[in-house]
Parts: structure tokens; C-alpha cells; sequence
């Protein structure tokens, strides 16, 4: 006959070599403690350290480049207002604003540059369609005041 090689088992020798493996899992309780003694914050320092390198990593857009997105699209938005309300058909204000729609473009182009992303192939393909779109209102709103003072 074959002999049953099932382990006998001993509650007290199975809970302690439990418990050994639960300490084991844990790790040794004193280690670093000369980091606990001295006072140390060695862990905080170490975080706060991470967190600086974070955010001196994130580029800031300049408060100068916020204000002036912020007026831009003001004066654009009444602009629009006005030309589809009283001012319809008034080629200073049609140009003016051609000029200033190039404009924002334009300072939408800049401000992106100081977004903390990679750049993918369609950011810079936005990029170019702002860039030229940008250009292209500008020059011809620009030309059209010209031409509507001058003329």
C-alpha cells in the first residue's frame, strides 16, 4: 500500500509560520531608524523635490500673453457684434476686423508655444493653418484699411 504523504498539521507551528511570513512580507521594522532619530525628513525633502522639478517643468504662459488673448477676443467679439448689429456695411469696421480675426490668430500661433505637450504631427499642422490663416488676415485687413483710408 502507498503511504499518504499528507502533512500532519500542527495549529501551532502553521500560525507561527504564518506569523514569520507576515513579518517577512512587512520587512524589518528598524531599518532607517537612524532617520527617525536624528529628525530627518529625508522622505518629504525627497518629494518636495520631485514636486519643484514637476512644476518648473511646466513652461507658464507669461501674464502679458493671457491678457492680451483676453483682449483680443474682447475687441473681436464686440467687433463681430457690431458689424452684424449697426455698423453693417462699413468697410472699416469689415477690415478692422479682418485685421484683428489675423491677429488673434497670430497670438493664439505664439501663445501655443508655451504649452507643456509634445508635439505631434497635428499640433503642428494647426500650428501652420494658424500661422498662415493668421497672416493672411492680418495682411489683407490691413490692406483693406489702407485702401479704405487712402482711397
Amino acid at each position: 500500500m502507498a503511504k499518504n504523504k499528507t502533512p500532519k498539521m500542527n495549529s501551532a507551528s502553521d500560525y507561527a509560520q504564518i506569523q514569520r511570513n507576515i513579518q517577512k512580507a512587512k520587512g524589518n521594522p528598524n531599518k532607517n531608524v537612524h532617520q527617525k532619530k536624528n529628525g530627518s525628513d529625508y522622505h518629504v525633502r525627497d518629494k518636495a523635490q520631485k514636486t519643484n522639478v514637476q512644476q518648473s517643468s511646466k513652461s507658464r504662459m507669461p501674464l502679458w500673453v493671457k491678457i492680451a488673448l483676453g483682449v483680443a477676443f474682447g475687441v473681436l467679439l464686440v467687433m463681430v457684434i457690431l458689424i452684424n448689429t449697426s455698423l453693417k456695411g462699413n468697410p472699416l469696421a469689415v477690415h478692422g476686423t479682418g485685421m484683428v480675426t489675423g491677429l488673434s490668430c497670430l497670438l493664439v500661433y505664439y501663445s501655443r508655444r508655451f504649452l507643456n505637450k509634445k508635439e505631434t504631427t497635428g499640433f503642428k499642422i494647426i500650428g501652420f493653418i494658424l500661422l498662415v490663416l493668421g497672416l493672411i488676415y492680418a495682411v489683407m485687413g490691413a490692406y483693406g484699411l489702407y485702401l479704405t483710408l487712402a482711397g
